[in-house]
């Protein structure tokens, strides 16, 4: 009897104790996976801070023996690898790779353009927001003229900006400081907002001389279900170096030279207005948009183009009155993934200066019509394709441009984003 009662009170200690630790072993269990569920949760809420994105672009062109491509050498050798009325380019166009992070209100971006011809820095700046209504940003970024200038290369449908902007802000950025305040939501300055700052002028290179020029814009945007619109008007007021101790401006319909002080600073001035509209139609998404610029800018020579790199290498010693922008239609066919493009863009880089009173081809007009279309093959992918037909200001001055060069070019371009 002894026996079985200690045998009895074994099973049941042994079964109590089995029970207890199986309970102990279910609960620890719980507690790790419960420990994994939250670790993960906070490993998910620190990616959601870090962005990744980019782009690719692979192109080809073809051009008349005039032309200037965007990929590869940019004009015609004169061997057997080109024909002798137009020559075949391909490249890479741009290849962009962009990091942001975000962490309260500091936003952290920094973008690299690979291709070719090597890696370069596209954006590096800071953000700080820390109202809806204010926000301040530092560093190498776009900068806030107009429309076009701010518009990502990847949703660009005429390829490429129009021409004014190509030499007004070669690359887009430059170094600088901006300040932008937006109207409050559900006020009567809602959609308001004005960008306004320093840059250094110099393009994406380093600064030189400590002097920084003046950049604002003022934008209102209105939207609703199937209509929007937006106008806006902008300012830019800076200097640009001269280190020759010849100034030259347009009299009497012609050039003429003054001496000056070396180095002398010379105002590098520019007004634009800028509107666009977009709005459902049975065909699809109607979209225009337009830009006109006008004012002066010190430049070289031989070209309007805006310094690039340091101002005291070359001489901007010629002063040229300029004006020009571009309309562009961007028209959805009707339930397809296709879009048609019509694109109108103009420069007269000395508005001084006619016909035959040039004698420089720095001073000539160009118009570049354009005609295009592109695919979505999905969210990621784009096939497109754009003519454009490119017409220069003759002058019998100047041999080369007594009559308008060969150099439409045609362009095919697949891009992948992610």
């Amino acid at each position: 009897m002894k026996k079985k009662i200690l045998t009895v009170i074994a099973f049941t200690t042994l079964t109590t104790f089995g029970a207890y630790a199986q309970d102990e072993i279910q609960k620890d269990s719980l507690q790790v996976l419960q420990e994994q569920v939250e670790n993960n949760q906070a490993k998910i809420k620190g990616l959601e801070k870090f962005k990744v994105s980019g782009y690719i672009q692979s192109q080809m062109e073809v051009s008349g023996k005039d032309g200037k491509t965007k990929t590869s050498a940019s004009n015609a050798f004169s061997d057997s690898r080109d024909n002798g009325d137009n020559f075949l380019r391909y490249g890479i166009r741009r290849g962009r790779i962009k990091f942001q992070y975000t962490e309260g209100i500091a936003k952290g971006v920094f973008e690299m353009d690979i291709n070719e011809g090597g890696i370069g820095v596209k954006n590096a700046y800071l953000q700080i927001t820390p109202d809806q209504c204010i926000s301040l940003q530092a560093g190498l970024m776009d900068r806030w003229f107009g429309d076009e200038v701010e518009y990502s290369s990847s949703n660009l449908e005429p390829l490429e900006r129009s021409l004014i902007i190509q030499k007004l802000f070669p690359d887009e950025k430059d170094l600088g400081l901006k300040l932008t305040l937006s109207g409050m939501k559900n006020t009567m300055w809602d959609g308001l907002k004005l960008d306004l700052g320093l840059v250094s002028g110099n393009n994406i290179k380093k600064d030189d001389d400590g002097r920084m020029d003046f950049l604002a814009h003022l934008k209102y945007n209105h939207s609703n279900s199937n209509f929007s619109y937006g106008i806006g008007a902008s300012f830019y007021s800076g200097t640009t170096n001269n280190i020759d101790s010849l100034w030259f401006t347009v009299n009497n319909n012609a050039w003429q030279s003054e001496k000056v002080e070396m180095n002398k600073k010379n105002k590098r001035q520019y007004v634009g207005f800028d509107g666009q509209i977009a709005f459902e139609t049975v065909m699809g998404l109607t979209n225009f948009r337009a830009e006109y610029i006008f004012g002066e800018q010190p430049c070289v020579s031989g070209d309007l183009k805006s310094p690039d790199g340091n101002t005291y290498s070359n001489k901007f010693n010629y002063n040229r009155k300029f004006a020009g922008g571009y309309f562009y239609a961007i028209q959805d066919i009707y339930n397809t993934p296709l879009t048609l493009v019509l694109k109108y863009a103009y420069l007269d880089n000395n508005t001084e200066l006619k016909g035959n009173d040039i004698k420089n081809g720095g001073d000539l007009a160009n118009t570049d019509y354009g005609v295009g279309m592109f695919w979505r093959i999905n969210s990621a992918l784009r096939l497109s394709a754009m003519y454009d037909i490119n017409k220069n200001e003759t002058t019998k001055e100047v041999a080369k441009y007594s009559k308008d060069l060969n150099d439409n070019i045609f362009t095919l371009r697949l891009q992948y984003k992610f």
